[in-house]
């Protein structure tokens, strides 16, 4: 039985020659363009449909190599290896999630928020014209509350699934995972969990109750704003797993081959930089913690004893990149903020290997209305900033002159 190695080290190693003949192998996965194969003949062509490297669509070669090297990531210890494809985007990975597990007797999904503007958007509006249903649970701001017991309130025999993620986006709060699994599990419903912000470094969603798990590959697994992608990885025993490569071939999500490349090239350094990103946000955390230019300050943990037991317990191996700050001033004090900034750029992404900030309300949660953005906590003076590896005495000598700036005006 080979030994099962650390994810730093698999992900280092991951798409690495293998198979020397002699004459040696390349020790670069090999980039293949071509979107389709010639065959010889007919028993030849008829056999090779039912792989994947006929043709693009059915994503062989390069993505085939990346999914690999996220099973590994994503398998847990003593259980089966999940089924994984990778895709296009983020939302086309919760496309084919909601394809998965949506029907004609459970046709109603349940999203945990604050979550991604773009989830809910595609479920209640172009789903929502297929007639999936959308129910969302807005769980409280200041992290109270029993997670389990406000989702279980919302569910029902016709629903198809729940889908959550571990920290919220944007406020940076954790969610209570298991105990949403617990809940959905109860009425017959698939878990989707979207760990886009806790990569499998730091959080195994399918040890914690998920069926389904997201990751978006343009964020910390790929790291440097070059890539656009999703994954989903769906557990072998869940009866999802049955059909994810024929509705991946028939939609045709399926990532492109440089596209691929270029991700697994970033996976292969990602548990080092998703370290060092999660110490530099921790560090930043305790650095704006008392900071009078801001209201409040978002990271797992800090919202009472709760949370922080909460976060001890799910996320023991750091609590990843991501937090947000809310300025005292608003909208204006966001803008003197950001234009405060020198080497730190606004951009409405997350996951670089440098650090970036974004303001959801005309960025990621720009669909919702003011009072909308308002009764999920999201502020006109909340700034999300993503944290990169820089030395961190160089990202708070930044911060601090930005955080001046803001108090200016």
């Amino acid at each position: 039985m080979t030994r099962r190695v650390h994810p730093s080290t698999s992900t280092a190693r991951a798409g690495l020659g293998v198979g020397d003949t002699g004459d040696g192998v390349d020790l670069v996965a090999p980039l293949s363009l071509a979107s389709v194969r010639a065959y010889a003949d007919l028993p030849s062509v008829d056999e090779a449909m039912e792989g994947r490297n006929t043709y693009r669509r059915y994503g062989g070669g390069n993505p085939q190599r990346l999914e690999e090297a996220m099973i590994e990531l994503e398998t847990v210890a003593g259980r089966t290896a999940p089924v994984a494809r990778v895709t296009s985007s983020g939302q086309a990975a919760m496309l084919l999630a909601a394809t998965l597990v949506a029907g004609p007797s459970r046709s109603r999904i349940v999203v945990v928020r604050p979550c991604y503007g773009g989830t809910d958007s595609l479920l209640a509006g172009p789903l929502g014209n297929l007639g999936v249903r959308v129910s969302t649970v807005d769980l409280p701001a200041d992290g109270g509350g029993n997670h389990g017991e406000l989702v279980a309130a919302t569910l029902g025999p016709d629903v198809a699934a729940v889908v959550i993620e571990v920290i919220t986006n944007p406020l940076i709060g954790l969610n209570d995972v298991p105990a949403v699994a617990a809940a959905a599990h109860d009425v017959g419903a698939a878990v989707v969990v979207d760990s886009t912000f806790t990569p499998p470094f730091l959080f195994q969603a399918f040890a914690n109750g998920a069926d389904l798990v997201i990751h978006s590959l343009t964020k910390h697994l790929a790291g440097h704003s070059d890539v656009c992608g999703g994954v989903l990885l769906v557990d072998s025993e869940h009866e999802a797993s049955d059909w994810l490569d024929a509705h991946a071939r028939l939609l045709g999500v399926n990532l492109a081959p440089f596209d691929a490349w270029l991700a697994l090239r970033g996976l292969r350094t990602a548990a080092l930089r998703v370290e060092r990103c999660s110490e530099n946000a921790a560090a930043l955390a305790a650095f704006f913690a008392d900071r009078p230019e801001l209201r409040a300050v978002h990271y797992p943990g800090v919202r009472g004893a709760r949370d922080a037991a909460l976060a001890e317990r799910l996320l023991p191996r750091g609590r990843g990149a991501m937090l947000s700050i809310d300025l005292q001033g608003g909208g204006i004090a966001a803008d003197a903020f950001i234009r405060g900034l020198d080497g730190i750029r606004l951009a409405p992404s997350l996951g670089d290997v440098a650090t970036t900030v974004s303001y959801p309300a005309s960025t990621s949660h720009r669909a919702l209305s003011p009072q909308q953005r308002a009764a999920l906590g999201i502020t006109d003076g909340l700034v999300r900033i993503s944290v990169g590896i820089e030395h961190i005495d160089d990202l708070k000598a930044e911060f601090d002159s930005a955080l001046i700036a803001a108090s200016a005006g």
